[in-house]
């Protein structure tokens, strides 16, 4: 299960987030979050480029979340209450960073145009104080994050329900009490108003 969000900008400060719920060479449920940050921006069609960044390493990077992680996502994305985590891996560091924020949206009525403050959220990931890599999230897209995020931990409790039902087939009740106790889970006016929103958002 995978998803990906382009999100360019006319400043050139933009990136391509994708979220992929697959299992490793072990069988393990994993989820792989591969960031690339934006190449290029054209004026005239108002769009951007990442495909030129993808392989190259100090443009890109991929983490990888824990199940409990994806909860902590979910958590924010209902709750709207700051999430931040630290990934520690020989001397790489890397901060996560989930912050919402209230974007206002423009609609157009009947009646003329409106605007509304709908809820957002700004995610970061920062490698080793060197690479950062920044996406806007939208309500509608938190929704269909939530989805893949939800069914990724499915799968991980499945997997270790499965874990532990063939281990207690092997094992006497004792050991596999001590087991389970010492497991751990390794876990844009045009440039006006609307343009002026991206720069609100938290990073």
């Amino acid at each position: 299960m995978k998803h990906t969000l382009y999100k360019p900008n006319s400043k050139n400060t933009g990136a391509a987030f994708s979220f992929d719920s697959v299992k490793d060479r072990d069988g393990r449920n994993v989820l792989f979050v591969s960031m690339i940050q934006q190449y290029s921006w054209d004026d005239n069609k108002k769009n951007g480029s990442f495909k030129e960044n993808a392989k190259n390493p100090d443009k890109s990077a991929t983490i990888m979340l824990s199940f409990n992680e994806a909860g902590e996502f979910i958590s924010s994305f209902r709750s709207r209450i700051p999430f931040v985590a630290f990934h520690k891996r020989n001397d790489e560091t890397t901060i996560i960073k989930l912050t919402p924020w209230d974007k206002k949206r423009k609609i157009v009525g009947a009646d003329g145009e409106s605007w509304h403050e709908t809820p957002a959220w700004g995610l970061s990931v920062i490698k080793n104080s060197a690479q950062t890599f920044k996406l806007p999230i939208e309500a509608g897209e938190s929704v269909v994050l939530e989805q893949l995020l939800k069914s990724y931990i499915d799968e991980c409790l499945k997997a270790n329900s499965s874990d532990y039902s063939n281990k207690s087939q092997n094992n006497d009740y004792s050991k596999k009490n001590n087991d389970y106790q010492k497991k751990e889970t390794k876990s844009k006016s045009t440039k006006s108003l609307e343009e002026s929103n991206e720069d609100d958002v938290p990073f």
